[in-house]
């Protein structure tokens, strides 16, 4: 796969390592259609994601589960029944769902868990992982792969970014990601 001078590149990280991807354009790509996807759309698109074999699926209202609303957007189709019919569709692939503490809840949580979601991605403020304890702890304790996700990483230090990631690894999170929401990270042209 690599030569044998390309299995590590500068700063001892490994490339012989799998990349593994969560596919977020049914969820996060909903915000470009109004949050308007229809279950046929979600089950079309997972069907050749998964035919593709791209591993992670994720599928909820743009903002997470529980934010149709007023306030994010009405969508089309509820959250629970768009996982449910990725579900379906899914083969091989994970489906996913995101929640943010405050917003989607514990219950919609156990919604998306039962009609087959198998992973759940928690996002807080880089600086608010608190929060994210006791939706991470529901999400393992219903067998989920449970995911760390901290938003507006380039509003916090280095060292912020790991007391936060500790801190969600310590709930249970099994990764988190440090997620640049605004583009801070971009190299400059």
């Amino acid at each position: 796969m690599f030569e044998k001078d390309n299995q590590n590149c500068k700063g001892g990280v490994d490339l012989r390592k799998d990349v593994l991807v969560t596919e977020v354009a049914l969820r996060d790509g909903s915000h470009v259609v109004a949050h308007q996807f229809t279950i046929d759309q979600v089950k079309n698109m997972t069907g050749k994601l998964s035919a593709a074999g791209v591993p992670y699926i994720e599928v909820s209202h743009g903002d997470g589960l529980g934010s149709s609303s007023l306030q994010y957007g009405f969508s089309k189709v509820n959250d629970i029944e768009l996982v449910e019919a990725a579900v379906q569709a899914a083969g091989e692939s994970v489906i996913s769902v995101l929640l943010i503490p405050g917003i989607g809840t514990i219950d919609q949580l156990r919604e998306a868990a039962q009609v087959g979601a198998k992973m759940a991605r928690i996002a807080t403020h880089v600086t608010e992982a608190d929060v994210s304890k006791q939706h991470l702890e529901a999400a393992k304790h219903l067998g989920m792969e449970a995911i760390g996700f901290l938003m507006m990483s380039h509003m916090a230090s280095p060292e912020k970014l790991l007391e936060q990631a500790i801190l969600m690894e310590s709930y249970g999170a099994d990764a988190v990601y440090v997620v640049d929401s605004a583009g801070s990270f971009c190299p400059k042209t």
